[in-house]
């Protein structure tokens, strides 16, 4: 260790930490991290081909170096050359890598390299995940190598409790649960002035409820379930509106089915920067996600800090934010008429809405809290650091 606290090298896929024109949420995670453990840490970022290359410098402590590849396959051996020009430059006490799949075949191979303990981070739900595997058969191959990762691990970061319970017994040294840090609840939990406007802009002509997603236009999202309960909820509320977040390969296609299904019911909003996100949780009646999977997703927390209630499928994090029938609702993976008929009945009652949304927030400002975060990924680094060697 430095005489500033810890010296970290991650390899991850963040383009957010790329940024250079802005301070962006992810920045300001890693700035949390440098200043409460403390840390200083240096990013490999996946980038793409036509990025510049010079490192950026959020500011001290924090600093990102872009790996530019033209092929997602290239990033392993591009971040494995930049890793180990800069162990040969400096002394680091710890390989992090943020999933088990490409930074994680590179922090293993840098770790083996170097003789360092290496730390695994997993948020997403996909190792050993039945439903994934079955997705395509490359998944297969990925899984085994997700597994070998896992097993060159000083130590195993998980944001989910139901994630860690599927990986526990396999081997897998000092895996650990340790929540995701939500950088801007402050935000999340002070009202918006603005968040009256934006509800009569999406609204428009029609007289609600708003509903809300936030989410990558993926296959994984299963955003055409949504899609189809919406259309169905529609005819028995016809003043809804659904009002998407995000972008994604699949954005004009969804667009095209939300016209067949509810027509001029979804309002498409791209792709929202983090700061601008409280806002649109606020002016929402109810929060959806559809995904087939997920860990702990962020959605969740968000929107309940917020006093918005959520919609959800029975994703592995689901029901550690969500209490079914208490601060949201929660339907089976797939099931598109238990979707629609969840839809239907929630909006029946916009006291019951907003009964959900005040319970939820409760409970949700007293479990996130930086100090949770940084005490338990301490504790997390103490016993990688005890394995070295």
């Amino acid at each position: 260790m430095t005489a500033a606290g810890l010296s970290i090298l991650n390899i991850g896929l963040d383009r957010d930490l790329l940024a250079s024109d802005r301070r962006t949420e992810a920045q300001d995670r890693q700035l949390i991290y440098a200043n409460g453990l403390p840390a200083h840490l240096v990013h490999l970022v996946k980038a793409p081909a036509d990025a510049p290359c010079a490192p950026i410098s959020v500011d001290r402590g924090v600093h990102v170096i872009p790996c530019p590849v033209s092929h997602w396959a290239q990033f392993p051996i591009s971040a494995v050359r930049a890793g180990a020009r800069e162990l040969r430059r400096r002394r680091f006490d710890l390989l992090q890598v943020q999933e088990p799949y490409l930074s994680g075949l590179a922090g293993a191979m840098l770790a083996r390299r170097f003789g360092l303990p290496l730390v695994v981070g997993v948020y997403s739900d996909e190792v050993d995940n039945p439903v994934w595997l079955a997705e395509r058969r490359l998944n297969r191959w990925v899984n085994g190598l997700a597994k070998w990762v896992l097993r060159q691990a000083s130590a195993v970061r998980v944001d989910s409790r139901a994630v860690l319970e599927r990986l526990a017994g396999q081997g897998y040294r000092n895996l650990a649960y340790v929540p995701f840090l939500i950088t801007n609840a402050d935000r999340l939990l002070a009202p918006s002035e603005q968040a009256p406007a934006v509800r009569a802009q999406l609204l428009g002509s029609r007289a609600g409820p708003l509903l809300l997603a936030v989410s990558r236009l993926e296959p994984e999202k299963n955003i055409p379930l949504m899609l189809q309960a919406v259309g169905e909820a529609v005819k028995v509320h016809p003043g809804l509106v659904l009002a998407v977040a995000g972008d994604g390969r699949l954005a004009a296609s969804l667009a095209s089915e939300a016209e067949q299904l509810a027509p001029g019911a979804v309002r498409w909003l791209g792709r929202i920067e983090n700061a601008d996100m409280p806002l649109h949780y606020q002016a929402a009646d109810l929060t959806m996600l559809s995904s087939n999977r997920e860990s702990a997703a962020r959605v969740l927390s968000e929107s309940l800090l917020t006093g918005t209630p959520v919609l959800t499928t029975d994703t592995a994090g689901a029901r550690e934010v969500i209490e079914d029938g208490v601060s949201g609702r929660i339907v089976p993976i797939g099931d598109v008429r238990g979707f629609a008929d969840a839809l239907i009945d929630i909006c029946r009652d916009p006291n019951r809405l907003a009964r959900m949304g005040r319970e939820g927030r409760e409970r949700m400002t007293d479990s996130v809290t930086t100090d949770t975060v940084l005490r338990e990924l301490c504790g997390l680094y103490a016993k990688a650091l005890g394995r070295a060697g």
